[in-house]
């Protein structure tokens, strides 16, 4: 497990947090449009009119842009004999059971609206995750890299999760024998 620092367990079962062809697109999207920054940033600085500190800023900009999200995304959802771990190369969360109330199959479009609003995080590059305050959920933590059949899990404290395995039946199923 990624950038955890305590005993979680044995891994029971692991789901990749692979994307849909909606997260395809926007990420393709994200990075295409960042490139082009950088094309035309570059070509603005060949042709005198961006001195070299404005390109090695918009540059700098433009990497973090594209692998700080990319970070923070999840990897993979993994059930131990402890808890629930969403992993990502920084910072993976953990949830002991302990701590859960409940998990569930949700449609992602069911739970989304129009009205939902970011707090951070990514709206679609590598994945929708972050807070986000929902209308129909409250605030919400997102780690979905799929939108239909996500997971929707809530801790005793009120604490809401959406996460996307792969075979949600299965990682449900699997959960609940464990939980």
């Amino acid at each position: 497990m990624r950038s955890l620092n305590r005993d979680i367990g044995h891994t029971i079962y692991y789901s990749k947090a692979k994307f849909d062809s909606f997260v395809k697109t926007l990420t393709i999207t994200y990075i295409g449009l960042v490139s082009l920054l950088i094309v035309i940033s570059y070509m603005f600085f060949l042709e005198g009119e961006l001195p070299l500190i404005g390109f090695e800023i918009l540059l700098t900009i433009s990497i973090i842009l594209l692998i700080l999200p990319y970070m923070f995304s999840p990897k993979a959802y993994v059930l131990t004999h402890k808890g629930l771990v969403i992993e990502r190369i920084l910072n993976s969360i953990f949830i002991p059971y302990s701590e859960i109330e409940d998990a569930s199959i949700m449609d992602f479009n069911d739970l989304s609206s129009a009205a939902d609003i970011e707090l951070w995080g990514s709206n679609g590059y590598c994945g929708i995750f972050g807070q986000f305050k929902m209308l129909k959920l409250g605030y919400t933590n997102l780690y979905v890299t799929k939108i239909s059949k996500c997971i929707l899990v809530e801790k005793l404290n009120g604490e809401k999760y959406v996460i996307s395995p792969e075979k949600p039946e299965v990682f449900i199923r699997i959960f609940k024998k464990l939980h």
